[in-house]
Order: C-alpha cells, then sequence, then structure tokens
C-alpha cells in the first residue's frame, strides 16, 4: 500500500496544505483532520489541489499520527495504491437521512467484489444524529456483510460547532461516509474501554429516547439512584460525571455511555441513547495505561506489520489525557503497533450497530 501522512503548524493556509500534502501524489483517497478555526480554508484549498480524488475531511479536539498529537495546524494522509474506494454524503443527518439511502446503494455497486472492504464514516456532532445515521447505513451494510466504524466531529472540547467536508462541500449536519476495500489483505477492528464495571447495576424505566434522557433506573429518579451508588448528593454529582460514565450492557458486550448533566427533574442526560429497559452498570477509571499497552501488543499479535491504520480517539479521553500529560505519549505509542497511522478527536464513536462515548477504536489493514 502507498500513502503518506503529513502535518503542518504554518499560519498561512497555502504553506500548510504545501508542507502536510508535500508527499502526497495523486490520492484515491485523501483525510484531512484540522482545527474548527481553518477548517474552511483548508478544505477550499486541498480540494483546489487534488481535484480528482476522494477528499474527507473534519474538525477535530486534537489530529493523531506517530510523531504526536496537534490540537493546532493540518494533519493529511493521502493513500494513492492499495484501495478501491467510493463515497458520498447523507444530509439532515438529525432528522432525514434515510431521504439519501440511495446513495449508499449507488456507491456499493461500483465495487465488482464487496470482500474486505468497511464503511468508514464521520458525522458533524453535537445534534444527536447518530443512532439516526447508524439506522440508515446499516439498513444496507448489514445485508452486504460490511462492518461500519467511524466517529462524531469533534472541535476544541466547549461543544460549539463542528464541521465535516466531502470533496470540497463543507456541512454541519450530515455524515460522509467512504467505503474502502483493502486489496492487499483483511481489515480488524478494535474498540478500547479505559473504565471498567462497578457493582452497580440499573435498569433504565422511563426514558426520552429522542433527547437521550434517563428519567428514572429501577422506578426511581435516575440522579438520586446515581448519586446513592457514588455516595454523593444530587449537587455533588456533576463532579463526577467525567469521570463516572455509565456502561449500557447489550448480550456480552458494554458500550459507554459519557455523562451530560443532570436535568431538572432530577434525571440523567447522555451523550448516546439510552433506550427503555437498557441494562446499565456504573462504570469506573481503569489503569488506563495498562489498557492501552495490552491493546497495543494485541494489535502487534494480530498485524504484525500493518499496512494503514485509522484510529477514532473519544474527545473526552483526549483531554483525560492531555490533562495527565499523556496525550503526546499516547499517539507516540500507539504507533508501535499501528505504524504510520491517522487519528482524530470527536464526541463520539461508531462501529457496527453502536454509537457510545469515552473509548478508541481502530481500523487496521493488512
Amino acid at each position: 500500500m502507498k500513502y503518506s501522512v503529513g502535518r503542518s503548524s504554518k499560519q498561512d493556509i497555502r504553506e500548510a496544505v504545501t508542507e502536510a500534502a508535500a508527499g502526497i501524489g495523486s490520492p484515491r483517497l485523501l483525510l484531512f483532520f484540522s482545527d474548527v478555526g481553518h477548517f474552511e480554508e483548508y478544505n477550499e484549498e486541498i480540494n483546489a489541489r487534488f481535484n480528482g480524488s476522494i477528499i474527507l475531511g473534519s474538525t477535530t479536539f486534537a489530529g493523531f499520527c506517530k510523531d504526536g498529537a496537534y490540537k493546532e495546524g493540518l494533519l493529511v494522509m493521502g493513500i494513492e495504491e492499495g484501495i478501491e474506494c467510493y463515497a458520498d454524503v447523507l444530509e439532515e443527518a438529525s432528522r432525514f437521512p434515510l431521504k439519501y439511502v440511495e446513495r449508499i446503494e449507488r456507491s456499493l455497486g461500483q465495487f465488482s467484489d464487496l470482500s474486505n472492504t468497511i464503511c468508514f464514516e464521520i458525522s458533524t456532532a453535537l445534534m444527536s444524529c447518530e443512532e439516526l445515521v447508524l439506522s440508515t447505513l446499516n439498513s444496507v451494510l448489514d445485508e452486504k456483510g460490511i462492518p461500519l466504524f467511524g466517529g462524531s466531529a469533534g472541535d476544541h472540547g466547549r461543544a460549539e460547532r463542528t464541521m465535516i467536508s466531502l470533496n470540497g462541500k463543507v456541512h454541519n449536519n450530515a455524515c460522509a461516509f467512504v467505503f474502502i476495500k483493502n486489496l492487499g489483505g483483511k481489515i480488524r477492528m478494535y474498540r478500547e474501554n479505559i473504565y471498567k464495571p462497578t457493582q452497580h447495576h440499573f435498569t433504565a424505566t422511563k426514558v426520552d429516547e429522542r433527547n437521550r434522557i434517563v428519567h428514572e433506573y429501577d422506578n426511581r429518579p435516575a440522579a438520586v439512584v446515581v448519586a446513592e451508588a457514588l455516595n454523593t448528593t444530587i449537587d455533588g454529582l456533576p463532579k463526577y460525571l467525567d469521570g463516572y460514565p455509565m456502561g449500557r450492557i447489550i448480550g456480552n458486550e458494554m458500550y459507554i455511555t459519557a455523562n451530560q448533566a443532570v436535568t431538572g427533574g432530577q434525571g440523567m442526560s447522555y451523550h448516546a441513547k439510552v433506550y427503555n429497559n437498557s441494562q446499565m452498570v456504573l462504570l469506573e477509571p481503569d489503569d488506563y495505561k495498562t489498557v492501552i499497552h495490552n491493546t497495543i501488543e494485541t494489535v502487534k499479535k494480530d498485524i504484525p506489520r500493518p499496512s494503514l491504520a485509522l484510529m477514532v480517539n473519544c474527545l473526552a479521553r483526549s483531554m483525560l489525557f492531555e490533562g495527565d500529560g499523556y496525550l503526546d505519549d499516547f499517539a507516540r505509542d500507539m504507533s508501535m503497533a499501528l505504524g504510520d497511522y491517522i487519528g482524530f478527536a470527536g464526541y463520539g464513536e461508531q462501529l457496527g450497530q453502536q454509537h457510545f462515548n469515552q473509548t478508541m477504536v481502530l481500523a487496521v489493514f493488512e
């Protein structure tokens, strides 16, 4: 596989694109990530230079590569050989993405063979569109047997504005997707949790799914139940929200659901949907450096010489690592397993049919 990863922190947009894309010739697929403030300018310049390529971009809290983590500037990956790919966009993502389902079918129809193919998607964030987007994509992907992997766009962490772009057009209420076929082998996907279950299990018994609010756990006010589990009061609960998310249990799997706030009616609002009768568990921090080390060793064992890797690392995880002075080291450590990879940090992660939070997901190409 032939590809190049580059970055730049130059202030001049043209100079930044020239530096970041210096090693890229005529890519089949170009991915780029940047801060919100310069995203539209980067998008315009990149699309002017690489007209004819599939170009997918997203705003991010931080971009990741083997050299470290970067909160400002431009990060680019151009893939020239070793893949076949087709892309499109689902618009009106927060309300009617299903209107655009034929775009998924049209993109897939261009492949002669769907083996070793994944769907990589990025949705705009802060509008609770992810579950609708996943439902739309998987209505086609499930019958084709194509796995899905991706994330929600990011910003500086202040929940202000996110954007994505596909082939020059910027969107703030959409999902851009690209089907990537690895011509050189399989694609393995990984999901990493750095939180572990406590003894406190609940059933969601009164839920506002649309607004991602749980009003009651076990027929009692949700905030009261969670506060008791944490041995605090409702007034003291907010300081625990970042470090003690919930886990939604589906069969033998657990997906992290990030806390958003305590509602006025003693409910709990979240950054992913919780459904009525969902089985939930309160989570607590694990030793994240040990967890990350184990992930690195697992990937190295599974794929000793990866040809390409893509990462989505949750914005909340990234902020935690940054606060501990570990964010740069994390990005460099991951290169021990992933090689010359690219990644971004946003408001949620997606794998298969599930949208979740505070997680890392990887797609690693043989």
